[in-house]
């Protein structure tokens, strides 16, 4: 192969790595936006004493963890 068409090829394969790169970091957003969605859904169904449970307490803004270390004792009294 001559040095230009050995140039131009690396440069084409250079171009479409990154484009599938791109596709990849799309999809990937995506598929996790969808799986936030359905973890959402799943616990919507769920009550305040079912969330206390599994550790979650619900928020204007979703959910958030339950842990005595960190918000105190009264978290988990009802």
């Amino acid at each position: 192969m001559s040095l230009e068409i050995d140039t131009i090829f690396r440069s084409r394969a250079h171009s479409r790595s990154l484009l599938l790169s791109a596709l990849r970091a799309c999809a990937e957003g995506v598929r996790d936006y969808f799986n936030r969605r359905a973890t959402d859904r799943a616990l919507s169904y769920l009550n305040d004493d079912d969330l206390r449970d599994i550790g979650l307490m619900r928020t204007p803004d979703g959910y958030r963890e339950l842990r005595s270390d960190r918000f105190g004792p009264g978290c988990w009294k009802g």
